[in-house]
């Protein structure tokens, strides 16, 4: 229904005249624009000693909000500074057009708003303003001029209210000097306990043993000592433009996790104010309190922002949606220290989380290395086990090769000497090989060394400890610790018989086939002979093998003539 200027105007202006105090006539008046005019948001603002304050407010919800002592602009959430600007110079009222209402940081639901702001104009000056903001301007419209109309006649209202009331106030001011100086001294008692408490979290959250009790325990402490209803402290990263929340307070002041909230960082004055001056709490009244992106209520509500040199880290958000109680300057200064004091403790607690990450990592980097290493090593050893085996062992035939041999004699002739124990030895060639290469070639004279000495080594390998070698061109010797001379016997003579089986043909022997020689020794060595003595014994017998026709072996004896020596003779068939 459109505003009835000639009802409704007389009413209101005669109700106004009755008011007692401002407060009720800020109240009639707000209450009344409100519910003619559907004007959702509304701000009295006044001239005051030369400076625009804001003196009364109402919000959609019924909630009014009378300041006794004016608010300055720089402390209030709700009439953008621009707009006002412009109203000075023009000195007529402006309307524009916006998708939320200038006080929201979230609007999740963006609709049309209208933002008008009027001058109230006494004798041509300025005494106040009118601001406000309606999803539904058309009652608004068409009753504009009755409207610039009651602002016209309220402008006196205001001017006598305003002076009575700073004479009011100045004499009170002079007649409570000595309430003053008693309010002060407990304020400043309250700061001085403020100051403690605040010495007692800032201990608490060094003690913090990692990031996540850091935040928990500024929560907790922060608002059971320092008097504050609410308190959330959220990380920025200011190069990608978003934040994050770690814990915080719900509506009715419990702890919760709100890790799981991520959002960009809101593009609103009060957000870019915080966000860019260091060691300064941005306070703002009459503004609308959140819990995530939904509004709860509305308060003063404020900023401390946190920083590592020039990198802004962080802020702390604190406001009074519980008690509605106004916020102090020394609660201020209080919480300015309590966000220095906290942002410093993330700084030092992210430092030693990263250096508890990289030594972790150069553990876990020396632990890999170090098996990286461990596994060269283990495969250098291979390489060099195997490059010692392969050094020890003969290219052609695959037997332990002249330089094993030799150092195994001096290791066995040692122990055999220490322990007094018989050392024996059998060197064999075979028989008319030269021939036997001359007549098949040296391919085929490569193939029979290889059969012979695999079918020896064999042999010898039945017996404990023995080493068969070989020894030089068509020449093998075997090395046996801790056998009878008639052991030794026995081994030779098989020697004879596995070769003979071979069945290799040889034009240039006897019996058709390739054939050994052999030469046998066994003796106990001492300390006054050296090792050389066990091969020259074993290489008599070898002449004498070949001496006697070859295709057997003789067995050396120290005690016995040449002749006399044991002869061993294998014929073919």
């Amino acid at each position: 229904m459109p505003f009835k200027l000639n009802d409704e105007l007389d009413k209101l202006v005669d109700t106004l005249a009755r008011q007692a105090n401002m407060e009720r006539w800020c109240h009639r008046l707000l209450s009344a624009l409100h519910h003619t005019l559907d004007l959702t948001y509304l701000t009295l603002l006044v001239e005051q000693e030369g400076q625009t304050r804001v003196l009364a407010s109402w919000m959609g919800n019924e909630e009014f909000k009378y300041y006794l002592h004016p608010l300055s602009l720089s402390n209030y959430n709700g009439v953008p500074p621009e707009h006002l600007l412009e109203v000075k110079q023009l000195r007529q009222a402006i309307s524009t057009v916006a998708q939320k209402p200038f006080k929201a940081i979230w609007n999740d639901k963006p609709t049309e708003w209208r933002r008008v702001l009027f001058p109230i104009i006494m004798h041509e000056k300025p005494v106040a303003y009118l601001y406000a903001e309606t999803q539904y301007p058309e009652r608004l419209d068409e009753n504009l001029q009755a409207f610039e109309r009651v602002l016209l006649l309220i402008a006196s209202d205001i001017s006598v209210h305003m002076l009575r009331e700073e004479a009011l106030t100045h004499n009170i001011s002079r007649r409570s000097v000595e309430a003053e100086l008693e309010v002060r001294n407990y304020s400043l008692r309250e700061y001085l306990s403020l100051l403690k408490q605040l010495h007692e979290v800032t201990l608490s959250l060094a003690e913090s043993c990692d990031l996540d009790s850091l935040y928990r325990t500024a929560i907790e402490l922060g608002r059971k000592k320092l008097g504050i209803d609410r308190l959330a402290v959220f990380l920025t990263d200011i190069q990608n433009s978003t934040m994050q929340g770690t814990y915080g307070t719900d509506p009715e002041g419990n702890l919760v996790s709100r890790y799981s909230f991520v959002s960009d960082i809101p593009d609103h004055p009060l957000v870019h104010e915080a966000l860019s001056r260091k060691d300064v709490v941005v306070v703002k009244e009459n503004a609308p309190l959140y819990f995530g992106t939904q509004q709860v209520g509305t308060g003063w509500n404020a900023m401390i922002s946190m920083w590592n040199g020039d990198d802004c880290i962080g802020w702390v958000a604190a406001d009074n949606l519980i008690s509605q109680r106004s916020l102090t300057e020394h609660q201020k200064e209080i919480m300015k220290l309590f966000g220095a004091a906290l942002g410093q403790q993330i700084v030092i607690k992210r430092s030693h989380e990263a250096l508890t990450r990289l030594n972790a990592e150069l553990e876990q980097r020396v632990q890999l290395r170090t098996q990286e290493l461990q596994q060269t090593n283990r495969a250098l050893e291979e390489a060099n086990r195997r490059l010692e085996a392969w050094s020890m062992q003969d290219g052609l035939t695959g037997v332990a090769n002249r330089r094993f041999f030799d150092l195994t004699l001096k290791r066995y002739w040692q122990v055999a000497s220490r322990k007094q124990l018989p050392l024996s030895i059998i060197i064999l060639d075979v028989d008319h090989f030269k021939a036997f290469n001359d007549t098949y070639g040296h391919q085929r004279g490569d193939v029979c060394l290889k059969q012979v000495a695999v079918t020896l080594e064999k042999l010898a390998h039945h017996h404990e400890k023995a080493i068969f070698s070989r020894y030089g061109g068509e020449e093998f010797v075997c090395l046996l610790p801790n056998m009878t001379a008639e052991a030794v016997r026995v081994l030779a003579d098989q020697m004879l018989n596995a070769v003979l089986q071979l069945s290799i043909p040889h034009a240039g022997t006897r019996e058709g086939i390739i054939s050994i020689s052999l030469g046998l020794y066994s003796r106990i060595p001492s300390e006054e002979i050296q090792e050389e003595v066990l091969l020259a014994g074993a290489d008599q017998g070898l002449y004498l093998a070949k001496q006697h026709g070859r295709n057997q072996y003789f067995q050396w004896d120290d005690t016995m003539k040449a002749e006399k020596a044991y002869q061993g003779v294998h014929i073919a068939g």
